[in-house]
């Protein structure tokens, strides 16, 4: 019976692949960039957190590998609510083995209308994807060798890279989320920062083991880039990854085009819906609501006290409400968001603001005030146009547009699934596709802290609108 379902479900998944009613997920062979020599040397590490954590995880251990002449073995993706997070080492090790699909097929075969046995629980919640279902790395490849790692497990290097012994792997194991910042250039003086140990490159360069094993390499800078060959491999890196998945590439286009065009609007990446993020929700909506209204109005002091802005007091304090279970800097926890409320408008402000839109889609909004200023908000807020938390940005800008409002153009993203254990990735690809739409705005306001905000304003961003690059932030030697 299990066998004969299995068979239709087989020939149910080709038609509507033929028909282009899923759009597969495609996992390219582990060597199909790469074919190791004897006694060739790798560079590897565990992934971990959310997306954004695992790229920045990417970008440093691209650079550990061009530094130390390895090849990386790269870990898949792991996409998963809620995400998972960092441990020490042995534990991180453990887990990820742990969480595995094998012997579970059969749980992708219950219909919507069964019970779920409890080993199935958590079988849709989880899932792995390629780098190479978002990145482009025909350019990235042709600087650090790539072997894609299916398989977590030392074994799984013992037998595929024909290691002799398990004394082949040097495993760096960490006992804290950063225990320690990689430095290419031994007179840097740079501060170890949140990091605990400093680590020159020459002593990764000593280690004589084929592989050498990290755990956690999350941190921005966390490899330092400071010689000038290093800073232009960095650079060369964070401009080959940007989403060139052709299914999102499509849809923000789509989007991107109603909007006006690239550079024809606003951008605004809000980052609201969980940790600190969560508990400084109310912060940063204000941030970027007087950032707004000081660039794209000539709204007076009086206006925004007596009308648009009159719990502006309220709004600058953190809602302890929620509990936070992340690890939060001590300073910052002593920090005060008390802010004054001012204005400061351009001196050519009444040329950005005179005149109506010419948006097709924002000709029937409730006033032509300020309408010359189309505002897209990326945000994890749950129904932005009705939410407490954004009303004043709404109440002041009639053109301002979300992502569910262009729900006809996202049709697409619900065919997209890893057909092996029919698991769709929608909930995973709308925050990306929302952070592509913002970044072709001419202009663009990120939240304060977040690794994804960051990552729209120094890469995205400038790539989609076609301006240079720059190594932002950058700690100097």
């Amino acid at each position: 019976m299990q066998k004969q379902r299995l068979e239709q479900e087989i020939s149910s998944l080709e038609k509507n692949i033929l028909n282009k009613e899923i759009l597969p997920v495609e996992y390219p062979d582990a060597f199909v960039f790469h074919t190791p020599h004897v006694n060739e040397k790798f560079v590897t590490y565990l992934p971990h957190s959310g997306f954004h954590n695992q790229r920045i995880e990417l970008e440093n251990a691209l650079l550990l590998a061009s530094y130390l002449n390895r090849t990386l073995l790269l870990p898949s993706v792991y996409l998963g609510s809620p995400a998972f997070p960092w441990l020490r080492f042995d534990k991180m090790y453990e887990r990820l083995l742990l969480q595995t699909k094998q012997g579970l097929e059969y749980c992708s075969l219950i219909r919507p209308d069964e019970p779920l046995p409890t080993e199935c629980l958590n079988y849709p919640r989880w899932t792995t994807v390629p780098w190479t279902f978002f990145y482009n790395f025909d350019k990235l490849r042709q600087k650090v060798r790539i072997v894609f790692r299916e398989d977590l497990s030392l074994e799984w290097m013992m037998d595929n890279l024909k290691l002799e012994t398990t004394d082949d792997i040097y495993l760096f194991k960490d006992y804290s989320p950063f225990d320690f910042r990689v430095f290419d250039l031994p007179e840097s003086t740079t501060p170890l920062s949140r990091f605990v140990n400093r680590l020159d490159l020459s002593t990764l360069e000593a280690i004589e083991e084929r592989v050498i094993h990290f755990g956690s390499v999350f941190g921005t800078y966390r490899v330092l880039a400071q010689s000038q060959e290093h800073k232009e491999l960095l650079l060369f890196i964070r401009e080959n990854m940007i989403f060139t998945n052709p299914t999102l590439v499509d849809i923000t286009r789509r989007v991107v085009q109603r909007l006006g065009g690239t550079g024809s609007f606003v951008g605004v990446h809000l980052r609201v819906g969980d940790g600190v993020f969560k508990v400084r929700a109310s912060i940063n909506v204000d941030d970027i609501f007087h950032a707004l209204v000081n660039e794209y109005t000539d709204l007076t002091l009086k206006d925004l006290q007596d009308v648009y802005d009159v719990s502006h007091d309220q709004d600058r304090q953190e809602n302890n409400e929620y509990e936070i279970r992340q690890l939060r800097d001590p300073e910052q926890q002593q920090v005060t968001f008390d802010k004054p409320m001012d204005v400061e408008h351009p001196s050519d402000i009444q040329s950005k603001i005179d005149g109506v839109s010419k948006l097709p889609i924002c000709q029937d909004r409730k006033s032509d005030r300020f309408s010359t200023t189309t505002v897209f908000i990326a945000t994890d807020c749950p129904d932005p146009r009705n939410h407490p938390l954004l009303r004043k940005i709404f109440n002041v800008f009639p053109c301002v547009f979300v992502l569910s409002d262009f729900k006809s153009d996202l049709a697409d993203l619900d065919k997209i699934q890893v057909i092996e254990e029919r698991v769709k990735l929608t909930s995973y690809l709308i925050p990306m596709v929302d952070a592509m739409i913002a970044a072709h705005g001419h202009s663009f306001y990120g939240t304060n802290a977040s690794t994804f905000s960051t990552y729209i304003e120094r890469q995205l961003h400038p790539i989609y609108t076609h301006q240079t690059m720059e190594l932002q932030g950058a700690p100097q030697p």
